[in-house]
Formats: structure tokens, C-alpha cells, sequence
């Protein structure tokens, strides 16, 4: 039976863990690769859910040869690019900057859903594409000013990673939607796009580290674990606030997370990150921005 009020408190445990997966991956990234970071994230992915989905499926997984191809594709563009696209963004920007320009990712959705699908442009909709982009240029020309980045065409080229996140995660859910519609579980879902992000990433990591004669990863450090269970607790709250309330609920809490992020930032961050009342305003109308989105 499904739960509203439950659904919404884990979609904020959602929010929360995404925020402190960005905070983390700031602070793990000072002393470890993002290979291994990104290796360490895969393990406890895999840990946790490849037994969950035994148990609580077997043995008859819903899974078709559609499907399988629709998750692994999703999998290998969000969980793996979007990824790492996210986490060399946030070492070279900052979480309190990188998060809110990943978080754009609606934008894109919608922008392919209109065009490609041919969907409606309703005002709402309209409303909210203006202030994600105004939200994101915002904190695109104040990424500009912070102490961890670059100057000049570097600078862009920094703020290019997190933004080519957004488009990876909102070019993702084209693929999701075609392998639930073969009827195939959620958890099935996520757990065929974890596994095959990790195979992908596996291959390139094994041929990097025979490159180097170096095969196994650095032993990872209290912020890498902490990077691998917030992304793991996300996950889970993620899948299941869907099924407990709708994603018209579940997906604006869940768009809060940059403000979490900054919030952090301001706390507990203060030597790596520049939290300006700009860079506030602009993360305050890029969330708004996507509510209006999902809920257009």
C-alpha cells in the first residue's frame, strides 16, 4: 500500500545523501584518485543491492532482452559517465558549484521530450526552463570567481564536466523508461544499470592499472566510504519514495539537494569553498526552476 508521508521522508533521506556524496567526494578527492573513488562507490553499490535483488526476486526477474539492453545503456550513461563527469566536476569547481549545475538535468529531459517526443510545452513548463537556465548561467559565471577553479577558457572548460553530467542523466531516464515499460522490477532496474557501469568501468580500470603495474585501487578512506554509502542510501531512498509516492512528490524533494549541498559547503567546507550570496540566489532560482519542471 502505498504511503505519501513515507515516500516523502525518504525521498529528503534521498536529498540529504546525494548532498553529502557531493560533500564527501570534495573531500576524499584531496588525497585520493577519482578512479579509486568511483571503484570504491561501484563496490558498495554492488554489495548492497546484487543481494537484495537475489533475495527479493528470485528466481523469476522480469527481465527481457529489451530491458536488459534498455537498463544497461541507461546504466553505463548515468551511473558511469554522469558520474565521473560529476566528480571531476566537484574536484575542480567545488560541490557547493558543481552539484546545482548538475541538478539542470530536467532541462534536458524536457527539452527532449518536447522535441524529440513531441510532448507539450505547458507555461509551467516554460517557466521553469527560464529559470534553470538563468539559475544555471548564474552559477556557471560565478563559478568563475571561486578559489578552486582555473581563469579564463579553463574556467568553461570546468564548468563544461558537471553541465555534460546534466546531459547524460537527462538523456538516462529515455532508457529507464523503455526497460520498466517490459515490466521489469525497479530494484531488477537498478541493479542491471550498477552492474553494468561497473563492468564498464572494471575493463578501463584493469587495463589502466596493468598499464601502470599497479592492479588493485588504494585503500579507501573513511571519505570514500562515506562517498559509496551516501550514493548507495540515495539509491535506495531514491526507489523506494517511488513506490511509496508519486514522482511529482518524490522528484522536487529530491531537487533540494543543491541547497543541502550549499548549506554544507558554508558549514563544514569553509577552506575548500567560496559560498557567495550570488552563488545563494542562483542555486535558490535553479531549484525552483526544477519543481516547477517536474511538476509542468
Amino acid at each position: 500500500m502505498d504511503d505519501p508521508t513515507l515516500g516523502i521522508g525518504l525521498a529528503m533521506l534521498a536529498a540529504v545523501a546525494l548532498a553529502v556524496q557531493s560533500l564527501a567526494v570534495r573531500v576524499s578527492a584531496r588525497t585520493r584518485s577519482l578512479a579509486d573513488l568511483v571503484a570504491g562507490v561501484f563496490a558498495v553499490n554492488l554489495l548492497v543491492l546484487v543481494p537484495a535483488t537475489v533475495v527479493t526476486y528470485q528466481p523469476a526477474y522480469a527481465v527481457t532482452p529489451r530491458s536488459l539492453v534498455s537498463f544497461a545503456v541507461g546504466g553505463l550513461l548515468g551511473s558511469l559517465l554522469a558520474r565521473i563527469a560529476l566528480f571531476v566536476g566537484i574536484q575542480r569547481l567545488g560541490a557547493s558549484r558543481a552539484e546545482p549545475l548538475k541538478s539542470t538535468f530536467p532541462l534536458v529531459a524536457v527539452v527532449a521530450a518536447v522535441l524529440l517526443l513531441g510532448e507539450q510545452l505547458t507555461a509551467t513548463l516554460a517557466v521553469g526552463i527560464a529559470l534553470l537556465a538563468g539559475g544555471a548561467a548564474a552559477v556557471s559565471w560565478d563559478s568563475r570567481a571561486g578559489p578552486a577553479t582555473a581563469s579564463g577558457r579553463r574556467a568553461w572548460i570546468d564548468v563544461g564536466y558537471p553541465l555534460a553530467a546534466a546531459l547524460l542523466l537527462g538523456l538516462d531516464p529515455v532508457f529507464t523508461k523503455v526497460g520498466l515499460a517490459e515490466g521489469t522490477p525497479a530494484l531488477v532496474g537498478v541493479t542491471i544499470r550498477v552492474v553494468a557501469a561497473a563492468s564498464g568501468f572494471g575493463i578501463y580500470l584493469l587495463a589502466r592499472r596493468l598499464s601502470e603495474g599497479r592492479l588493485w585501487p588504494a585503500r579507501p578512506d573513511r571519505w570514500t566510504l562515506l562517498t559509496a554509502l551516501a550514493n548507495t542510501t540515495y539509491l535506495v531512498a531514491y526507489l523506494a519514495a517511488l513506490a511509496l509516492a508519486p514522482v511529482s512528490v518524490v522528484a522536487p524533494i529530491l531537487g533540494v539537494s543543491p541547497l543541502v549541498v550549499l548549506l554544507g559547503s558554508a558549514l563544514f567546507l569553509r577552506d575548500d569553498e567560496r559560498v557567495t550570496a550570488r552563488l545563494a540566489v542562483a542555486v535558490a532560482v535553479l531549484v525552483a526552476g526544477v519543481a516547477l519542471v517536474v511538476s509542468g
